[in-house]
């Protein structure tokens, strides 16, 4: 593994002693970058490091149990269908209708249609909660994502 932006000159403890041994020293050092440049900069990590690394890399929802994982799941169909929702009450916001009335209506509509599925998310989020609880699971993460 190199360290840097590749610019360092390797160090000689020897100093040169005559201009024919700074010549020669100097072309060493230049085919001494030149290989160092042309290497594969890899890093190797041991088997220890590479077992923490998988660990830290996996999403906590990997480890629940599958009843918990399709609940997850239903809450976020829920809030797809929160978003594509409220995108509609926005179109309905900006389309032209004959009269007040009617607008009023179909705004109410797709507002109502937003409370709704808000409801259901909360009480998905709740139901969500107690599972992990009677499963012994800690993971706050999982219900903040959920929440926002």
């Amino acid at each position: 593994m190199r360290i840097g932006n590749g610019s360092a000159m390797p160090i000689h403890l020897n100093a040169p002693t005559s201009a024919k041994d700074e010549g020669v020293q100097t072309e060493r050092a230049e085919k001494t970058e030149e290989a160092a440049d042309s290497q594969d900069e890899s890093i190797h990590i041991s088997m220890e490091g590479q077992k923490k690394l998988q660990e830290e890399s996996e999403d906590p929802k990997d480890k629940l149990p599958p009843h918990i994982k399709e609940m997850i799941k239903a809450i976020e169909r829920l809030i797809e269908m929160i978003e594509a929702a409220e995108e509609a009450l926005a179109e309905a916001k900006e389309a032209s209708y004959p009269d007040d009335d009617t607008k009023r209506d179909v705004l109410d509509m797709h507002q109502n249609q937003i409370n709704s599925l808000e409801f259901a998310r909360h009480d998905a989020i709740k139901g969500l909660q107690e599972a992990m609880k009677e499963a012994g699971i800690s993971e706050p993460g999982i219900i903040a994502e959920l929440m926002r």
